[in-house]
């Protein structure tokens, strides 16, 4: 059982991917995401809930041959390693997305890569990292004042209450 309400995210990176098999691009950030006080608990809500209100499945890496051969088990060993890293290895993490992404039922979408810091799991802390992924988006109306007219402008975003895929990869039993 894993608990992340005390946890912290210490880094944020968003980037966009496309289905390469449409000819959609990738689009990678060039800093990392700052989180402000009014819109953390908003993320991690978004990042954080599918795993508290369904029971969660625990995978681990393999490979045929070796674990050393797995692309994303070494990204992600990379950034354990040096979390520093998170947000350089999180752009070969959405490279590596959209290079899989062949199948033409894949929708182009937002990718969140976060440092997780403070998992509880199993009565452990241990740090995680995040990989989300929102693609379907919903109109909504936005205000604005102009003299004494409001004006309605419709524009699309992500809905916060429902986050499209993610995983967690914890940093235990590496072996």
């Amino acid at each position: 059982m894993i608990n992340l309400f005390n946890t912290h995210i210490s880094s944020l990176s968003i980037h966009r991917v496309g289905n390469k098999s449409k000819g959609e691009n990738i689009f990678l950030s060039e800093d990392t995401f700052e989180l402000n006080d009014e819109m953390t608990p908003l993320i991690k809500e978004f990042f954080f809930k599918q795993f508290r209100d369904k029971e969660n499945s625990y995978l681990q890496f393999t490979h045929d041959i070796d674990l050393e051969f797995h692309e994303l088990y070494q990204i992600a060993r990379d950034i354990f390693n040096d979390p520093n890293t998170t947000h350089e290895n999180g752009k070969k993490i959405t490279k590596y997305l959209y290079d899989q992404s062949l199948h033409p039922h894949i929708k182009s979408g937002e990718v969140y890569i976060a440092y997780i810091e403070g998992v509880l799991m199993e009565n452990e802390r241990i740090d995680a990292i995040g990989i989300f992924k929102s693609e379907i988006k919903q109109d909504f109306l936005q205000f604005e004042e102009n003299n004494n007219q409001l004006t309605a402008m419709l524009q699309q975003g992500v809905n916060l209450n429902k986050l499209d895929k993610g995983c967690l990869i914890f940093n235990t039993k590496v072996e």
